[in-house]
């Protein structure tokens, strides 16, 4: 992914806009569960106690609520808690919800009741409020105080391995059933409400996209039909996964979409945006976690992450049809530090030139600025995510198009990591360079003349 000179830190300030796809689309869940659990004419907001239930499952306790109106009315917007510094809490959520509000006038509270103000918020800085950026639509905020009545703080996804796994997304909004779509006569209470579905499309961070173009990095679900009259526009079944089927809902912006990992659970996705009337038929997005790790960390250095998706899922770095894993960058010398001393950074999938502003308080941590971003996108880099500046670029040089050799790309003076997939003589210009596989199969493969390619060891 290319970072965004539009990029901000979001203070005191207000985002005007909306996302072309509807942002909040109605929550709807399976008639026939909704009828089994009560619901029917007279009694439409009786229906949901199974997936109510189900939200109040102990690991999904992160969850917590929004308020605009200073307490009045709670539902505005939903996020999830992901950990605690020595002084406040941290905030997963999604940066449309601050398209007309200020994070610190916005107020969380949490299961346990407890209620926390926001004090900072941070926009990623590919975002725009005018632009279709579900893949970014991600934002971080401070809490005025750590969060102490949530259990163990989550994990978030780090790997590749989404396609086909069933997801469980939780929020605070709007209800109603496949029939019905969104209406008012469904929803009743502040209680939180989860569903599931199954992730018929993932779509990759692009690795460009532009000012006006879409970023990709995110997931996609249908809402089936229990009797399979309804056909899936991704190709995936027409019937539905588990009696808790549904889509997002009003208020759901934010909130968190989950997926067993190994023994546990872990954060894949962020609730973002929807389609249509909220129908059988429809669609919801989720925000990919996988493609904003690292701007995540470096907001918050003490985010969780789990890499596995049971005992078959590729490790970071892994392509699924290629078992040997990239090497790890070597860490930045210790003089990588020093004030303006230039290094090359890891940041949202891709190494790019940076100037030291000095240590971190983490061991081993530097203060970084991008070279041609502002202060407002400076971030604190471990060792693992630094090395040493060079004129030619990151790594080493490479000394010959070895099939599977662990290599960086450039583009616009960005290194992006893949491998070799074959050597290749550009037809009619004799420029000898070698076709790149990248790390995230959803990328096409794509020719590198020698020039630009690094060894990555």
């Amino acid at each position: 992914m290319r970072r965004s000179g539009s990029g901000w830190v979001l203070s005191l300030c207000v985002i005007a806009g909306l996302l072309a796809p509807r942002p909040l689309p109605a929550v709807v869940i399976l008639e026939s569960t909704w009828r089994e659990e009560g619901g029917g004419r007279g009694r439409e907001a009786e229906g949901f106690g199974a997936h109510i239930r189900l939200a109040r499952e102990p690991q999904f306790r992160a969850l917590v609520t929004l308020s605009f109106d200073g307490g009045k009315t709670w539902g505005d917007g939903s996020g999830t808690w992901i950990g605690n510094d020595a002084s406040h809490g941290y905030v997963l959520t999604s940066a449309h919800n601050f398209d007309g509000a200020e994070p610190g006038e916005t107020l969380f509270r949490t299961e346990g009741g407890t209620v926390l103000r926001g004090v900072r918020g941070w926009v990623h800085p590919g975002y725009s409020a005018d632009e279709d950026r579900t893949g970014v639509d991600v934002a971080v905020v401070r809490l005025d105080r750590p969060v102490t009545d949530a259990g163990e703080p989550p994990a978030l996804y780090g790997g590749t391995a989404e396609k086909g796994q069933t997801i469980t997304f939780l929020g605070f909004g709007m209800r109603g059933t496949g029939t019905s779509g969104e209406d008012d006569r469904y929803h009743e209470g502040t209680d939180k409400a989860a569903a599931q579905g199954v992730v018929d499309e993932v779509v990759a961070l692009r690795r460009s996209f532009g000012k006006d173009g879409d970023p990709g990095n995110y997931l996609t679900i249908v809402l089936p039909r229990e009797d399979g009259r309804v056909e899936n526009s991704l190709g995936g079944s027409r019937r539905p996964v588990s009696r808790y089927a549904g889509l997002l809902g009003a208020g759901d912006s934010g909130g968190s979409a989950w997926m067993r990992v190994g023994g546990g659970w872990a954060i894949v996705g962020i609730n973002a945006a929807g389609d249509g009337t909220a129908q059988y038929g429809d669609h919801s997005w989720f925000t990919r976690v996988s493609g904003v790790r690292s701007w995540v960390a470096s907001i918050f250095p003490g985010t969780r992450f789990a890499e596995n998706a049971g005992a078959e899922a590729p490790q970071a770095w892994v392509r699924p049809d290629k078992p040997a894993a990239v090497p790890e960058p070597q860490p930045a010398s210790a003089a990588g530090c020093a004030e303006r001393e230039r290094l090359f950074v890891f940041s949202d999938g891709a190494w790019y030139p940076a100037r030291a502003r000095g240590p971190a308080r983490q061991a081993g941590a530097c203060r970084v600025r991008f070279d041609g971003y502002s202060a407002e996108e400076d971030e604190v880099a471990g060792p693992d995510r630094m090395m040493p500046w060079t004129p030619e670029g990151p790594g080493d040089p490479l000394r010959g198009c070895r099939p599977g050799a662990a290599v960086l790309a450039e583009e616009d003076g960005v290194w992006f990591p893949g491998v070799l997939a074959r050597t290749k003589e550009k037809a009619g210009q004799g420029v000898r360079g070698c076709v790149v596989r990248y790390e995230d199969s959803d990328y096409d493969d794509e020719f590198i003349p020698l020039a630009r390619l690094r060894a990555f060891r």
